[in-house]
């Protein structure tokens, strides 16, 4: 017999995010979401549907988990929150106790195999995919780090970085920045760099991370750390970073000091309205944006580093 403990919130999808990021923070083991139809291959339904303004976030925890000192933590985020988002709908919902022998089985309904872009094919561990021609297959799992390739900042990313690979010469030596599970560091590894290193300040995720690497058969060439920014030396031909648009902004000067002269930054997490914001920080920096990419809420950023 399976014992769970389930916790429910309803929140705008623009901070989905960050409501997730909390749940993994304090043991989650994993999360669902309301999410766009999908047709029967992963792929989106057609027409895509609207994405609703709030979501319903259900997490689930251990047994032993105790859901009132949970609660209380929740409540005390909802003022950060606010100052990140404005105003919104975030508040408690439900939290639930589950005696299930299936439901450990049941929640691996919510991810399926899907592909993004062109070429990456992004799959969870239980199921199996067989990669057409010119198609990477990248494994991952929901877990204890942030980030599974669903994600609206996640897959413009993505394909930004299918775009890159695409350029003569291809990048070879790739920094990404936040890794979260690696999987915007492995997709670059994947898709033909030599040399990809991946820093966040969670522990947790770069442990993620390196497993995930060996999953997807890159360690060779994927290596996971908690250096901060600062302190890495050389410089990178794509740097990526999906983070949010302040922690872009501030890190500007780094992230394109890490950057080689001709090298490429991809840039997501940025709420659409303060793309411009971000764009200006960057170009006042030695940047030239060359792409610009909004999905619903979020947008995406291609810049070049001058010569």
């Amino acid at each position: 017999m399976t014992r769970w403990k389930s916790f429910s919130v309803q929140t705008r999808r623009e901070a989905v995010d960050a409501v997730t990021q909390f749940f993994v923070a304090h043991g989650s083991l994993g999360t669902a979401h309301d999410e766009l139809l999908l047709g029967a291959e992963g792929d989106p339904a057609d027409p895509i549907p609207s994405p609703p303004a709030v979501t319903r976030l259900t997490a689930y925890f251990p047994w032993d988990t105790d859901l009132h000192a949970l609660k209380q933590a929740f409540l005390d985020l909802l003022p950060v929150l606010s100052e990140e988002f404005g105003a919104g709908p975030e508040a408690f919902s439900d939290a639930t106790e589950i005696t299930d022998t299936g439901w450990a089985e049941k929640w691996k309904e919510h991810f399926h195999a899907r592909k993004i872009g062109r070429r990456i094919v992004i799959k969870p561990s239980w199921e199996t995919v067989a990669a057409k021609e010119g198609e990477v297959v990248l494994t991952v799992d929901p877990g204890q780090a942030f980030g599974t390739g669903t994600h609206e900042t996640t897959q413009m990313c993505l394909r930004m970085i299918e775009d890159v690979f695409d350029l003569s010469p291809p990048p070879r030596a790739v920094l990404d920045v936040g890794t979260g599970t690696g999987v915007l560091g492995i997709a670059a590894a994947l898709l033909g760099a030599t040399r990809v290193l991946a820093v966040d300040t969670d522990p947790v995720a770069g442990d993620v991370a390196a497993k995930n690497a060996v999953e997807n058969g890159v360690a060779d060439v994927f290596r996971a750390e908690t250096t901060p920014l600062s302190a890495i030396p050389g410089a990178f031909d794509l740097v990526l970073g999906n983070l949010i648009a302040e922690i872009l902004a501030d890190m500007a000067p780094d992230l394109l000091r890490r950057t080689t002269p001709g090298g490429h930054l991809i840039l997501s997490g940025i709420l659409a309205e303060k793309s411009g914001w971000v764009v200006e920080e960057f170009v006042k920096n030695g940047a030239v944006l060359r792409a610009e990419s909004v999905d619903g809420q979020w947008t995406a950023l291609l810049f070049r580093r001058g010569e």
